[in-house]
């Protein structure tokens, strides 16, 4: 006998997967057009210029995520990190959220880049990533149409807000986003909006 939920159930996996070939369809345009972003002509030394990143193994590391696409694909999430750890810790909630996003937006479980946004999610963020995903957003703004862009916001702003209110807020009573989470939120948005 079935379950009065496995219409839900089927329902529910089928909106998950019609999302993420969404997600992976429009990302896969979105990458390629990115990929020119941070194309051969960003050298370690214009990166070191650029960002104030003085250390060879991370502007190695750096060039490896521009080159390869998907590290380009997990690098777009570089904020949600930010988010996650905005309180000063990870909560599994949070790691987990952004694991989910991850795989909606095409980043394989797999894949290097996938270990690479766990790796992020483990250690936290830093100010040499987040300095190169302001460079990455100030590219952005110049190489996408105003229309990419707003989609580009849009959907990381949601895919924020998601990973912002996966705790629950203080003890998951008082509110789903906390202020460090919205000032991260806020960053974001100017990040990606047209000056």
């Amino acid at each position: 006998m079935s379950s009065p939920f496995s219409n839900h159930d089927a329902l529910e996996e089928r909106r998950t997967g019609f999302e993420e070939g969404y997600f992976r369809d429009k990302d896969a345009r979105l990458v390629a057009k990115l990929k020119t972003v941070f194309d051969a002509k960003h050298t370690k030394e214009e990166l070191r210029k650029a960002t104030g990143v003085t250390d060879e193994a991370a502007l190695d590391r750096l060039v490896t995520v521009i080159d390869r696409k998907e590290l380009l694909t997990a690098f777009k999430l570089y904020p949600l990190v930010e988010i996650a750890w905005a309180d000063g810790k990870v909560e599994p909630k949070e790691a987990e959220a952004v694991e989910r996003i991850a795989v909606e937006a095409g980043v394989p479980r797999d894949s290097p880049a996938f270990d690479r946004l766990r790796d992020w999610i483990r250690n936290g963020p830093t100010q040499n990533a987040r300095s190169v995903w302001k460079l990455y957003a100030s590219q952005l703004r110049k190489t996408l149409s105003a229309e990419e862009l707003h989609t580009f916001r849009e959907d990381l702003l949601k895919f924020a807000n998601r990973v912002a209110e996966a705790a629950g807020g203080f003890f998951g009573i008082f509110g789903n986003t906390s202020a460090a989470e919205q000032a991260i939120i806020e960053e974001i948005q100017k990040a990606l909006s047209v000056e």
